[in-house]
């Protein structure tokens, strides 16, 4: 890593090449920083093209040290997603720091792991239990009652990989359906009033920052929109929510930005996963907030210190899915367009608006019109 202060000829190497790389890619860029993407085929990169080198290989097929050289020898690595080859990031680590850490990686790749390790810190999740065959998913079933969440360990994300079980005779129907060497655990359940998140960073001299807990509303398991701050959440709440960060943050060794989500039950917090990366109900950041998240996150990764998330006034992110913007919206200057230069498919994170006004009232009347256009 380059010492203090000389950060001008600093190269990132990001592993995916997606609108998160794209963003953080961007402010980074602003720095004057260099960037390098890992493509893996397959993959789209039309959200990175032109915004520094794009390597696209198998990582099955390249020892690290020709990955990392393909990379144009970064100083550092950090990733947009938390499904990646964990071994290639130890391989790269042996020649120049990863973050955020592997440990951490690993971790969120596996939702047992997952549901393990935020026990260990002495967190509330929901009652689970570990479920590989029909005999485990008896087990659960006795133990938590029916009906449970059955879910994948590994690969779920946007509502994908979960099933709503009312009985054993549904789950075992699925467990018939998928392949046999696939892990799951079953969740109970969680009678909850509003789901929750909270980014957070945490840099290489041990500096942690919050960004205020953005209220999050889901279609189809997949984020629609974001309201901040969360609307009815007492004081005592939010901060039990920066203690749970810190803690998962020291716990993890974490450098960058990391998010964790959560069911609110009553005035109470349960997690419900953590993700090691720029958050999509982060974007809001990017106007509402002093220093952003992807800001925030290449500062943390290249070793400056994380600098200030003051919130400018309520906000609201939307996310446009399988949907271009509508003219009226790229041309009203209280909504910021951010398009990714993807295809557009059905339900596809195409880009996002975001909106941050005086107060909630405002704020809220505009989110209401803007939604309304794309329902129509």
């Amino acid at each position: 890593m380059k010492p203090e202060g000389n950060f001008s000829s600093l190269t990132i190497a990001i592993i995916g090449s997606g609108q998160l790389a794209r963003m953080m890619a961007l402010e980074g860029i602003s720095m004057g920083y260099h960037f390098t993407f890992l493509h893996e085929e397959g993959e789209d990169k039309s959200a990175v093209l032109d915004l520094g080198h794009i390597v696209t290989v198998d990582v099955k097929q390249h020892s690290a040290e020709q990955i990392y050289t393909l990379l144009g020898k970064p100083d550092v690595v950090t990733v947009e997603k938390e499904h990646v080859d964990a071994g290639m990031l130890e391989g790269l680590n042996q020649f120049c720091p990863v973050y955020p850490s592997i440990k951490a990686i690993r971790i969120s790749q596996n939702r047992k792991s997952e549901k393990e390790f935020i026990q260990s810190q002495g967190i509330e999740v929901a009652p689970w239990h570990p479920v590989n065959d029909i005999d485990s998913l008896t087990e659960a079933g006795t133990r938590l009652g029916w009906p449970v969440i059955l879910k994948t360990c590994s690969e779920g994300y946007d509502g994908k990989g979960q099933w709503f079980l009312n009985s054993l005779e549904e789950g075992s129907k699925v467990l018939e359906e998928v392949s046999s060497d696939i892990e799951f655990i079953a969740e109970q359940p969680i009678s909850f009033s509003k789901e929750v998140s909270i980014v957070c960073a945490r840099d290489q001299h041990g500096n942690i920052v919050h960004y205020d807990i953005s209220e999050n509303i889901h279609s189809n398991g997949i984020l629609h929109y974001s309201i901040v701050p969360a609307r009815n959440i007492k004081t005592e709440t939010q901060n039990k929510a920066k203690k749970i960060a810190e803690a998962m943050l020291t716990g993890l060794e974490y450098i960058g930005v990391l998010s964790i989500e959560f069911f609110v039950v009553g005035d109470d917090l349960m997690v419900n996963e953590f993700a090691p990366r720029v958050h999509n109900s982060g974007h809001w950041t990017q106007q509402g907030a002093r220093t952003s998240q992807f800001l925030n996150h290449v500062r943390a990764i290249s070793g400056q210190e994380v600098a200030s998330t003051e919130r400018f006034g309520p906000a609201a992110m939307i996310n446009l899915l399988g949907q271009a913007p509508l003219k009226k919206h790229m041309i009203d200057s209280a909504l910021h367009v951010h398009w990714y230069n993807k295809t557009i498919k059905a339900n596809r994170k195409v880009g996002h608006i975001n909106m941050s006004l005086s107060d909630i009232e405002s704020l809220m009347v505009k989110l209401e019109q803007t939604l309304k256009d794309y329902q129509q």
